[in-house]
This record gives C-alpha cells, structure tokens and sequence, in this order.
C-alpha cells in the first residue's frame, strides 16, 4: 500500500511539477513552496485538490510519526521502566523541540532558511534540507548497509531468522526442492543486499 501510494503521488506530482515549468529538483521546497503555486493556477478546484492534498499530507506525517516515536519510548519503557504515557510525552515533546528549525527553515527565520552546507559538491539550502540530505540520504544507507553486515555477520543470523519464521512458518519450508525461504534471505542479506548498499553509498557520496 505504502509503494502504491507513493506511485501515484509520483504520477500526480511530477506530471504538474512538468506542466508548469516547475524545477522537479527542488527538494523539501517542492511539496510546501512549488505544490501550492501550482494549486493556486488551476483553473477550477485548486483550493479543494491543495487542501485535500495537504490534509492527507498532514495524516500521512502524523502516522509516520507514530512509528518513529515508538522506537525510543519502547526503549525507554523496557530498559528505563517508564510507562508507556510518560514515555510517549516525553519523546513527542523532544522531537517537537527538534523539530522547530525544521519549521522555521521555509522562510520564517533567516538564520534556519540562509545556512548552507557543502554535501559532497552538492550546496544545500535550509535547515530542513540540509538535514534531509544528511539524514535522510547519506547516514539512513550507512545505517542499512550496518544493520546488514551486522545482521549477517555478526550477530547469530539462526536467531533472526527463526524470529523471522515464528511469524511466518512458511519462511523455513522448502519452495523448489530443498531450497527455502530463509536460505535466499540468508545469501542476500550477508551478500547481496551489502554489495548494493555499497554502491549506493559510493554513488551518494560522489565516488560513483
């Protein structure tokens, strides 16, 4: 559903971001600068589509959040012994703070909107970008190509793949002949995935 949704946010988007002579290249700018322009030059129902668009926009960052925030409040629920409310105020209040220069960097402050940083020959604009580019490109591949090596080589991959099967027996069943699920995820999770990773890493960062 989520591949399907981003889909067609793609046919949507990119086809009027083309039709009005916009930059698909804008970055972060393109859905909260560029989007509503092109909203406000239709002719008819502009304001409905725009305010539709945004509303699920909002839905869409508002459930994402939901998983992001569970991550450190589980933490501190099973190791800090926190109950799950405190846990969940206090990590939402922490990533609303961090969240504020964010806010801020579409135009609303010059110091969060003007600062720029070299990423890898390429110059990014505003705090939001910057940190799009850092976080959300470069250290989320460092990350997947860790948690492979990690996974595959490091840990007891038996442990993750069993915990895999409990939730899905057929993961360990044979599919042609003695071949099984959990043989493939094991090959492509110590090989193949960190091969690739790899070169997508080596592609961000301007060697390929």
């Amino acid at each position: 559903m989520d591949t399907a949704v981003a889909l067609l946010a793609g046919l949507m988007i990119f086809p009027a971001v083309f039709s009005f002579g916009k930059n698909p290249a804008e970055g972060t700018a393109l859905v909260f600068q560029v989007l509503p322009d092109i909203f406000a030059s239709m002719p008819t129902g502009g304001r409905i589509v725009g305010a539709s668009f945004f509303l699920l926009l909002c839905v869409a960052a508002l459930t994402s959040s939901i998983s992001m925030i569970e991550v450190p409040a589980s933490y501190l629920i099973d190791e800090k012994k926190w109950s799950r409310k405190k846990s969940a105020w206090t990590v939402g209040i922490l990533a609303f703070l961090v969240g504020i220069p964010s806010a801020l960097s579409g135009g609303a402050s010059v110091l969060f909107t003007g600062m720029t940083l070299n990423v890898f020959g390429v110059v990014k604009t505003g705090f939001l970008d910057i940190m799009d580019a850092l976080f959300g490109g470069l250290f989320i591949v460092i990350v997947a190509l860790m948690t492979c090596i990690y996974t595959g080589w490091i840990m007891d991959i038996n442990k993750v793949a069993n915990e895999i099967g409990t939730g899905a027996p057929g993961f360990q069943k044979p599919i042609i002949g003695s071949l099984t699920p959990v043989m493939l995820w094991k090959f492509f999770i110590r090989f193949v995935c960190p091969l690739v990773i790899g070169l997508v890493l080596l592609s961000t960062v301007g060697i390929i």
